[in-house]
């Protein structure tokens, strides 16, 4: 984050002294609530480190995985001590930003629940975050809790997820059930996987909605299991090497859209009802495209209209390898002529 933040005000023609910055780097391990504790009293206990983040202007928090609730809550009682600075009539009001990579917002992936490897490591913590996939949780609604405090406070979240993730699924990463103004949703693509199809493209677009307020009607959590990335691969961890996903946030939170207002930046987010599927129905996905499309359509938005076109041809010329892609293909097919 401090090579990324170096480069951004570099392009700007900025520069800051090494004085200028101070990394506090927040480590410990458990279940969400007790890590809010032990890090909390590791940043108390640490008064170079408890002056620094009440006196910056910028404070840039950088999280992944089990992490984002975790520095949720954390970031939520830092406001509520006082420790960070969030009020509107304080002339010397922080700029707050949080960068979630693969949070477990809404759980891993249920398939894993029962599955062999997991079952053999999994420790404490690791079951909590099955928890997170139902919203009526005691610790899901503890998190709730904390992204009302931190985004009616005025903090910026990017939420990035890993496009080959296998723990963490898409619609989890970028916080799918939530909706508010202050919330930035990418996807992080390695280069090795990037290929400008159909797919992609949706997975883009769908994104793109949610950044801009339009609602992707659930295409976005069933896209998310086709996915999805083998259990010995690598895409849950690459994600936090990759110093642009850090320039995202930087961004995000420097250089918010102009038809951002104050208000509206302050707003209580809308938390819905989330509960995750061991088994979606395939039939919805075609019906969630068409409801894209006719809410487009009905707000005569150019920009998006056109961008309803390109994905047609590229539908067209999609010819998917893998059984869960053609699957995808064949679900859409009803739907084509209205994309």
């Amino acid at each position: 984050m401090q090579l990324a933040l170096q480069d951004y005000l570099r392009a700007h023609g900025k520069h800051l002294e090494p004085k200028d910055v101070t990394i506090i780097p927040l480590e410990g391990e458990g279940k969400v609530l007790d890590r809010v504790e032990l890090l909390h009293q590791s940043l108390i206990g640490n008064q170079a480190w408890k002056d620094a983040l009440h006196e910056a202007d910028l404070v840039l928090v950088a999280t992944h995985s089990q992490g984002t609730p975790t520095s949720v809550l954390l970031v939520a009682r830092w406001i509520q001590e006082g420790l960070l600075r969030v009020k509107e009539d304080d002339p010397r009001m922080q700029r707050i930003g949080i960068l979630a990579m693969a949070g477990v917002s809404h759980g891993p992936f249920p398939f894993l629940k029962g599955n062999l490897i997991v079952r053999w490591f999994e420790a404490e913590a690791a079951g909590e975050l099955f928890e997170f996939m139902d919203s009526e949780t005691r610790i899901a609604r503890k998190y709730q809790e904390g992204l009302r405090i931190v985004l009616s406070s005025g903090v910026r979240l990017t939420c990035v997820a890993s496009l080959e993730d296998q723990v963490v699924p898409l619609y989890s990463a970028v916080m799918t059930s939530i909706h508010h103004p202050s919330i930035v949703r990418a996807v992080y693509i390695d280069a090795a996987s990037y290929q400008n199809d159909f797919l992609i493209n949706l997975i883009a677009f769908s994104l793109r909605l949610r950044n801009a307020g339009v609602d992707d009607h659930g295409i976005l959590v069933h896209l998310s299991e086709v996915i999805a990335g083998s259990l010995y691969g690598e895409g849950h961890s690459t994600i936090y090497e990759e110093r642009e996903v850090y320039l995202l946030s930087i961004r995000s939170l420097l250089e918010p859209p102009a038809g951002l207002t104050s208000d509206m930046a302050r707003s209580e987010p809308i938390l819905h009802p989330f509960r995750a599927k061991q088994r979606l129905n395939p039939f919805y996905l075609p019906w969630g495209m068409r409801g894209i499309a006719d809410e487009i359509m009905a707000r005569g938005d150019q920009v998006l209209i056109k961008e309803l076109e390109r994905l047609k041809k590229l539908y067209i010329q999609w010819n998917p390898v893998t059984k869960g892609m053609k699957e995808i293909k064949y679900r859409l097919e009803p739907v084509r002529s209205k994309l």
